[in-house]
């Protein structure tokens, strides 16, 4: 699993990605996707745009380094790219084959799932051109979470998915901090402590509104 985040001139840009490989390669192809989006981030205007050209980087990797050929089908990396802007409310998202982030907005969860998501990037022959994008609003006082499937994928003894939109709308009052803390809690009591899969979750909260005479949220 991989995450980052970059600044750009009108807000931040970030990605978390999950590489469908093993061993020395998915380092490879998770190091790779990091290190291109670091330095491409802030040169596209768009989100389509940027996926074109991570899909591009994953792409030619995977043609370079995958030795076996009938390997290279099996490797790629479903990865959800947001533009959350400074000043205003509208985020804008382009999913490549990602779970889709929730939105905690007035104590209520919201599945943000993309009416047309992309491929994943890397899959040959599949790319979407140009790349969708979805716009939501993401308001002062909301929390985003990213994760991994490694998270919605995690069973119990009996082969139940741990139901997570469910379970996070016990605290959506929760700050960032306690929000994942909880999560990480619940989420390991689920699955007696043993994860089959990498999980990685983000909470983003957008400051809540100042208060009237009192100082910056």
């Amino acid at each position: 699993d991989l995450y980052t985040a970059t600044g750009t001139d009108d807000g931040v840009r970030m990605i978390i990605g999950d590489v469908r490989g093993h061993g020395l390669s998915a380092v490879g192809e998770s190091a790779l996707l990091l290190g291109s989006f670091r330095v491409v981030a802030d040169q596209h205007a768009t989100l389509p745009a940027l996926a074109v050209a991570l899909d591009r980087s994953v792409s030619r990797y995977l043609a370079d380094f995958v030795e076996a050929e009938d390997e290279v089908d099996e490797h790629f990396i479903t990865a959800l790219l947001l533009d959350i802007p400074i000043h205003g409310r509208m985020t804008r998202m382009t999913s490549c084959g990602h779970p889709p982030p929730l939105l905690l907005h007035e104590h209520r969860v919201r599945t943000l799932t993309s009416p047309h998501p992309a491929p994943p990037l890397g899959v040959a022959g599949l790319r979407v051109a140009p790349y969708p994008v979805d716009e939501f609003a993401f308001d002062a006082g909301d929390t985003l979470v990213l994760y991994t499937d490694g998270v919605t994928e995690a069973r119990d003894e009996g082969g139940v998915f741990y139901p997570f939109a469910q379970r996070v709308e016990q605290w959506t009052t929760s700050s960032p901090e306690a929000l994942l803390d909880h999560i990480r809690r619940d989420l390991l009591a689920h699955c007696r402590g043993h994860l089959s899969d990498d999980a990685a979750i983000i909470a983003i909260q957008r400051d809540p509104a100042p208060r009237p005479g009192g100082a910056d949220g």
